[in-house]
């Protein structure tokens, strides 16, 4: 019996970190949350910034990662389980719900280490350290202390896996980590250790598992529903890099859709590495499957607004401007966005440093005018409707001082339009994939090239932010706190980059000859 006495008894729990455990209303909040790190008071947030998700008397999640969501979704349709067997839930909700009667608990975050390249850039900048790591170690004590009185097994994924499976010392606790798709095989790995069977200590799979996909039960976090899944193309730094891409099929986007909207949900994220790739063969776009699928997407009555996530600048470049107008047409929902945003990875304006770290992002174009691919993305994506969400990657592998100085004429000019720019260190998924990088690798170039993408965002950022609130029924009141908030950040971060300059121009001075052979003098006498 999974309930009685109107508490549940789950036989599997599952749940994610606080960051990904929160009652956002737009993705911008999420990414913000998940950036912060302890120089920010825990009681902001809490209360404004990561504000607690709500859950039922039982200790259900009103909404949940949409990870956690296609496990749950796997799990009742691969397994005898019942929806009173599998709870998804919140980290504060948790001692309602553990007990001898639970038999696994699935952990999920997408930064449990706090090794993300945009986590670990700004933690660089800022003191303290990142709450996605703080409030992973918090769960997971927990965690472990439940697990010596209930002896339940622990499972962890999610996008940050790979940060527990090459630092082992930090994942004390857990029994089996998985890194993948959980369709492809984790209902039968739940069935082996449901049958008392023990776990392999990791499982790492690489296909994309559509087949096996089914509609989510319940809302999802942020709404996000996915499109596609996977990406191929090689990125040294990414964990999607030989995962190949699948699509999901219309009827199932549009489940999850409904299901959102009959949970309240009316703001919602499309999920995938590149929107425009959506039913695509290969690298080659289809538009007339993605036009089919925003047209059935807008038979679900409701929605306020969609928020894009990624796009491939060269998938961009396949559609002509009346096809990404008419795109932009049917993202056009009930809540008016006017920064429509999208990311798009340009990491480097060298082309042929960019092909030898990413290899599949180019498509059927020449690596050679990379720089002059991103500019023409940009202005045509501007002028259909769209805001370009621009990525850099400082230190990539095989980077030379040039490559810096080429950025930052590229990024000057990308200012003229309508975008912002994020600029984030280089960090290695895998051995083998270079070195991370860091504040003490980073030269005056560097500098210059990272404060002139976020003299940029210190102009864009607030407009994007508070347009995308409102469009997704942010109130008012917050967001005018938000607001103030962006602007306490900008003067700290003006601060910090002088430090930093500081910093730099002191590591200058020491390494010119004349400072080495002074030092040399000295430990000589």
């Amino acid at each position: 019996m999974a309930e009685a006495s109107g508490k549940l008894r789950p036989a599997v729990v599952l749940v994610a970190d606080r960051t990904l455990s929160a009652d956002y209303r737009v993705l911008f909040e999420g990414v913000f949350a998940t950036m912060q790190t302890t120089s920010v008071p825990e009681w902001a947030m809490r209360r404004l910034v990561s504000p607690p998700m709500p859950t039922d008397a039982a200790g259900r999640a009103h909404a949940a990662p949409l990870g956690l969501r296609r496990i749950e979704s796997a799990l009742l349709a691969h397994t005898p389980l019942t929806r009173n067997d599998v709870v998804c839930t919140t980290p504060e909700a948790l001692p309602r719900l553990l007990g001898p009667w639970v038999k696994l608990v699935g952990v999920s975050s997408s930064d449990p280490l706090g090794q993300g390249m945009s986590n670990t850039t700004t933690a660089s900048f800022w003191k303290g350290d990142l709450y996605t790591r703080v409030w992973t170690a918090r769960l997971m004590s927990y965690l472990r202390e439940a697990k010596r009185a209930h002896g339940f097994r622990i499972l962890a994924g999610g996008a940050g896996a790979w940060q527990l499976a090459q630092h082992p010392g930090e994942a004390e606790g857990i029994d089996t980590i998985f890194e993948g798709y959980f369709e492809t095989s984790g209902p039968e790995l739940v069935a082996d250790i449901l049958a008392g069977k023990e776990p392999p200590s990791r499982v790492v799979t690489t296909e994309p598992g559509v087949p096996r996909i089914r509609p989510i039960a319940a809302a999802s976090l942020l709404g996000v529903i996915e499109l596609s899944r996977g990406c191929g193309n090689g990125c040294g730094f990414c964990t999607m890099a030989h995962q190949k891409m699948g699509h999901l099929p219309a009827d199932t986007i549009l489940a999850d859709l409904t299901t959102n909207v009959g949970y309240g949900v009316r703001s919602v994220v499309s999920g995938s590495e590149d929107f425009f790739r959506y039913g695509a063969e290969g690298h080659k776009v289809s538009f007339e499957r993605l036009h089919a699928l925003l047209v059935a997407m807008r038979s679900v009555r409701g929605l306020r607004f969609m928020q894009l996530d990624h796009a491939n600048i060269s998938s961009v470049l396949q559609l002509d401007n009346a096809q990404l107008r008419e795109v932009r047409r049917l993202l056009t929902w009930e809540g008016q966005a006017d920064y429509l945003w999208l990311n798009l990875g340009v990491e480097s304006a060298n082309g042929a440093l960019v092909q030898a770290n990413s290899p599949g992002k180019f498509g059927p174009f020449d690596p050679a005018s990379w720089d002059l691919m991103v500019e023409e993305a940009g202005h045509r994506l501007a002028k259909a409707g769209f805001f370009p969400v621009f990525s850099l990657i400082l230190g990539l592998p095989g980077e030379t001082p040039a490559d810096v100085t080429r950025t930052l004429r590229l990024v000057r000019r990308l200012a003229a339009q309508r975008c912002v720019v994020f600029p984030v260190f280089h960090e290695p998924v895998r051995p083998g994939h270079g070195e991370p990088f860091r504040l003490d690798t980073m030269t005056p170039e560097h500098l210059d090239l990272y404060t002139a993408c976020y003299e940029i965002n210190f102009r864009n950022v607030p407009r994007l932010y508070w347009d995308n609130q409102r469009a997704g029924g942010v109130p008012l009141l917050k967001r005018l706190l938000i607001q103030a908030l962006g602007r306490v950040e900008t003067h700290s971060w003006r601060r910090n980059f002088a430090r930093v300059r500081r910093q730099l121009a002191r590591r200058t001075a020491a390494d010119t000859p004349t400072a080495q052979l002074a030092a040399t003098a000295k430990a000589n006498e």
